[in-house]
């Protein structure tokens, strides 16, 4: 693809209201710098299961709890443990563990994902995972994808405990965006060549924004932000703006499909 998404301060793309009423860019539009890859968050993005609203819903449970946690930020989960008592944060990292296992049987493939990868993979744009599932869940979802592609699924997968690099040690206090800058370090491209992909504007749109992403873009099955916690609203900060709101990944193929002038047509039959 020879462009990549506009910057979210030079764009002239149209703009659409959002179901809270905020006006959010619709579009990405066509700048200078090349597209290299789009990251993935996997729960609610491309499997069905959103396993993330259960788990800020009973880590908040567990903060509000804790001696330490009351008066805590409700922001990013990894952080906010962090800052939890040590009895808080074994809660706070059992009830993660429970949580994740309980839902890794029950993952259902998101409608129009496995087209969306292929299509990505054909056109030269590289895909990668990042999920605060664990890289063994991510993996499995990975199998699901192949089994129904027969072909490359991802270039990269990140889980939260998949090790850090050592050689690219970590910047910034929020560990996604930490993430993002090693996914482009391996590839060999700056964040702004990148588009992050998800569900969570309190997760993947924040972390993708502070990373100095290309653009994001937010995931709205039914056209409505599934985990909207503790008053957070899509475009009531910078950082909570995505570059594009979308109901499907089928929409997304489509989108890339006329920027790049390419067949969208990729059926299971046909991979």
């Amino acid at each position: 693809m020879n462009n990549m998404v506009s910057n979210r301060s030079n764009s002239s793309s149209s703009s659409s209201s959002s179901p809270y009423g905020q006006t959010v860019s619709n579009q990405l539009s066509a700048t200078a710098a090349p597209l290299k890859g789009i990251i993935f968050d996997m729960d609610g993005t491309l499997i069905q299961l959103n396993v993330v609203n259960e788990l800020i819903q009973q880590i908040y449970q567990v903060a509000d709890e804790d001696p330490l946690g009351k008066c805590l930020e409700r922001d990013d989960l990894d952080v906010m443990i962090a800052k939890l008592s040590p009895e808080g944060q074994r809660k706070a990292k059992k009830t993660i563990v429970e949580i994740l296992q309980r839902h890794v049987d029950n993952m259902t493939i998101q409608e129009g994902g496995p087209e969306l990868v292929a299509f990505l993979a054909r056109n030269g744009v590289k895909r990668a995972v990042l999920t605060r599932n664990y890289e063994r869940n991510a993996i499995i979802m990975q199998q699901m994808y192949a089994q129904v592609m027969n072909e490359a699924t991802f270039d990269l997968i990140i889980g939260k405990d998949t090790p850090y690099d050592t050689s690219f040690p970590p910047e910034q206090e929020i560990p996604k965006a930490d993430r993002i800058r090693q996914i482009c370090n391996i590839w060999g491209c700056d964040t702004n060549e990148v588009i992050m992909m998800g569900d969570s504007i309190t997760d993947d749109i924040v972390e993708g924004n502070r990373a100095g992403c290309g653009g994001t873009v937010l995931l709205q099955p039914i056209g409505y932000q599934l985990n909207h916690f503790y008053g957070t609203r899509i475009g009531d900060s910078r950082e909570r703006t995505p570059t594009m709101c979308v109901e499907s990944l089928t929409d997304v193929r489509h989108f890339f499909a006329a920027q790049m002038n390419t067949d969208v047509c990729y059926q299971h039959g046909e991979m």
